[in-house]
């Protein structure tokens, strides 16, 4: 036999959106770095096999930072992970956009994008 069970917490909708929408980031996320490349491909004449290296670098890179952030929400917490990458998500754009807008892309720019992706990925896995 069951006992009395307590109600669903309303909240659940919230926290369900809020993870929709972190998810939803991530997949986008992925999604512009495909629309990016021949902007890329563009101002950097790059070759075909240097489009193919600046994907293989972005998975790697993903992959990478996913098992890590994995590990790190297991040792401090999933909600603490996920809470350090929002805020780290959030703080980046807001420092970068405080320094200009590069006209082209270049190293730098594309530094500061990886960086960027890097704190998408470190709340994805909690």
């Amino acid at each position: 036999m069951t006992g009395p069970s307590s109600p669903p917490d309303p909240r659940r909708w919230l926290a369900l959106a809020l993870l929709g929408t972190a998810f939803f980031m991530v997949i986008l996320d992925g999604t512009i770095v495909y629309v990016a490349l021949p902007s890329i491909d563009q101002a950097l004449e790059f070759s075909a096999g240097g489009l193919q290296r600046v994907m293989s670098a972005y998975l790697l890179a993903f992959g990478g930072l996913l098992l890590l952030g994995g590990r790190s929400a297991d040792l401090i917490g999933r909600r603490r992970m996920f809470m350090f990458g929002v805020a780290l998500f959030a703080a980046r754009p807001s420092s970068a956009g405080s320094r200009g807008r590069m006209r082209s892309w270049s190293g730098r720019a594309c530094s500061r994008e990886s960086r960027q992706r890097s704190w998408r990925r470190a709340r994805c896995p909690s």
